[in-house]
């Protein structure tokens, strides 16, 4: 057989093995996590959006999922006092519907961000700049004078 041949037969099985492939599997994302941080719980398209699905978990209880562009899905904040370590979450479509159950790691750290008093800080000293700025500015434009 020539090669031509040989990439056609290869390419057609990969499409089959492709097609035949189970939908993609509930997702949890990103994992791991650091406590503090949101996480996405998806479906993977799993569900029919009319009967409805939920997620639970010891890390933040029941939590439903609505009907997005992947299938159902919500976004949920691991809350500061988790755990380090795997802990299950389980998302089950409609009443006495499939079951799909994954493990988010969530690792010891916190989440980096601004908080209001940062924030608030940061602001103060830029005034005190700008001000000292215009101050400075404006010495300079009567001294030239």
């Amino acid at each position: 057989m020539k090669l031509a041949h040989r990439a056609v037969v290869a390419l057609l099985g990969a499409a089959a093995l492709g097609a035949a492939a189970p939908a993609a599997p509930a997702r949890v994302e990103p994992d791991p996590v650091v406590a503090g941080q949101r996480v996405h719980l998806g479906d993977g398209g799993r569900c029919g959006a009319a009967g409805g699905a939920r997620a639970v978990s010891t890390l933040f209880g029941p939590v439903a999922l609505r009907p997005g562009a992947h299938g159902m899905a919500a976004d949920v904040r691991v809350p500061e006092r988790a755990a380090p370590g795997r802990h299950t979450v389980t998302i089950r479509c409609a009443a006495g519907g499939e079951m799909f159950t994954e493990t988010l790691t969530v690792r010891r750290g916190r989440v980096e961000g601004v908080d209001v008093p940062q924030a608030a800080g940061g602001l103060a000293l830029l005034v005190l700049a700008v001000g000292a700025a215009y101050l400075l500015r404006r010495r300079g434009a009567v001294a030239q004078s």
